[in-house]
């Protein structure tokens, strides 16, 4: 049954502020789910909100996909690496999200289960190292880096845990800086979201336009803010006591 335009608007709102800070876009939406008594938002909002998250990357992440592209074209070897890398870091979300997305989609997003990924994003948050010497920067990321990132970012399929918060911390425990951590993490959503958006192009002429709009323009402010929290690891580590409290919350809904 399709949602109302200010239902759709109000979960664009929370998918784009929630998506780019480490905190769970779909332990929200579970957590909103259960307590509102609502159900699952669809195929064609579903599509809709990962869109208006995708185009906010693309907005922010501009210079970057511009300078990719160049390069590609230019057939520059270290475009066409890092292309290789994006490509490599995205495959075990890839082919994980076929799976759950056929047999464990309906076990997985139930509040008790998002109450565990919130814990679990919590202790992440908690153990990111604070930023050092010798740290290296995008154009020096290694094959092992983009592995790890991407079984993080797998892992992420797991409502309450976050896949920013994932992503990031397992490229700054791979010795990446913030600046790096945070590029590689979005640039590595590009891929997946595209790809599962494209799955559901018969949708796209019942997409409620409305909830990506509000997830774009939510997702615009909310993307610069993890970048900066991850760059302070005060405010970043300090975002664990959010997480713990949804995971509270999360168990008590269950």
């Amino acid at each position: 049954m399709p949602v109302s335009t200010s239902i759709a608007i109000w979960l664009g709102i929370l998918q784009g502020a929630t998506e780019f800070l480490p905190v769970s876009s779909s332990g929200h939406l579970v957590l909103a789910q259960a307590w509102l008594g609502m159900a699952a938002p669809g195929a064609a909002l579903d599509v809709a909100l990962h869109v208006g998250t995708l185009a906010a990357i693309a907005v922010m992440l501009r210079a970057d996909l511009a300078q990719l592209v160049r390069g590609i074209a230019g057939r520059d070897a270290s475009a066409r690496r890092l292309l290789g890398l994006l490509a490599v870091g995205s495959l075990p979300a890839a082919l994980l999200g076929g799976i759950v997305g056929a047999t464990l989609a309906a076990w997985l997003f139930r509040p008790a289960v998002a109450a565990v990924g919130f814990l679990a994003t919590t202790g992440l948050l908690a153990s990111t190292p604070p930023p050092g010497s010798g740290m290296r920067e995008l154009d020096q990321v290694r094959v092992a880096d983009v592995v790890v990132v991407g079984l993080a970012q797998a892992a992420a399929l797991v409502p309450g845990l976050s896949r920013s918060g994932s992503t990031m911390v397992a490229a700054r425990w791979c010795g990446l800086s913030p600046d790096a951590a945070s590029r590689l993490s979005f640039l590595l959503a590009l891929p997946v979201t595209a790809g599962a958006a494209m799955l559901e192009v018969p949708q796209l002429p019942a997409l409620p336009w409305a909830g990506m709009a509000a997830a774009l323009g939510t997702g615009v402010v909310a993307l610069p803010l993890a970048r900066a929290a991850l760059a302070s690891i005060h405010h970043w580590r300090a975002l664990s006591v959010y997480t713990s409290l949804m995971a509270v919350l999360c168990l008590w809904a269950s």
